[in-house]
């Protein structure tokens, strides 16, 4: 949907990887400033019999954290440009409207409830720990981890589709693994999700964009 007016389409193949450094440092920096600092007092959230059925899973955690191999591979993966771009905003545009949720609402779960078994192996022991201390049990509805993954996953249905499936799997392992590691509450990852639907939707089918020359015109795979 392009136009004289719009979000410009301005990333392109030479500056695809800087941008996409920039745009995961940006989130990354608006995560934890919501995460560390608290204009309110966190609350807990009611736990649903779900919350209560899903034991502590400690190994759990390695799906978790391969969020960090998971972003940067669909980003460098997307070949059409204009996806790109799309992708870049919906990203950011779902981090910032999540932060200002966890600034105005925030909420955080009972992680003392669920200490590190003593006989856990050192490697696993390592990894939990190391999160805990990053990310604090704040910024818990709705969960950036579910909605980042599934937004990330979807955006194969405008090219490349036969990578779907693979990384919607994956995606919902990850967004599965909030709750054995006792990081999220079932109400997260249902909104969560929601919040990657509404996102994808605005800005890949809904906002317009105006190419940029140079940019992203004539810069595209075709899907």
């Amino acid at each position: 949907m392009n136009g004289k007016r719009g979000l410009p389409l301005f990333i392109n193949r030479e500056n695809k990887l800087p941008v996409g450094a920039a745009m995961f440092l940006i989130a990354a920096l608006l995560y934890l400033s919501s995460n560390r600092f608290h204009l309110f007092e966190p609350q807990l959230l009611p736990m649903t019999w779900i919350d209560r059925a899903v034991p502590f899973m400690p190994h759990s955690v390695w799906i978790y954290i391969s969020e960090y191999i998971y972003f940067p591979l669909i980003y460098i993966l997307c070949r059409d440009m204009e996806n790109l771009n799309k992708y870049f905003y919906s990203f950011l545009g779902l981090q910032t409207v999540s932060v200002i949720i966890f600034w105005l609402w925030p909420t955080t779960f009972p992680r003392g409830d669920f200490p590190l078994p003593p006989d856990l192996d050192a490697a696993t022991a390592f990894v939990f720990n190391s999160l805990r201390a990053t990310d604090t049990p704040a910024n818990c509805a709705p969960s950036l981890h579910v909605s980042s993954v599934y937004l990330s996953a979807i955006i194969f249905l405008d090219e490349q589709r036969e990578k779907f499936p693979f990384f919607l799997i994956w995606g919902t392992a990850i967004a599965a693994s909030t709750l054995p590691t006792k990081q999220h509450y079932i109400v997260d990852v249902v909104t969560g999700a929601m919040m990657a639907g509404f996102f994808w939707f605005i800005f890949h089918r809904w906002v317009p964009y105006r190419p940029v020359e140079g940019a992203a015109s004539g810069d595209q795979a075709k899907r």
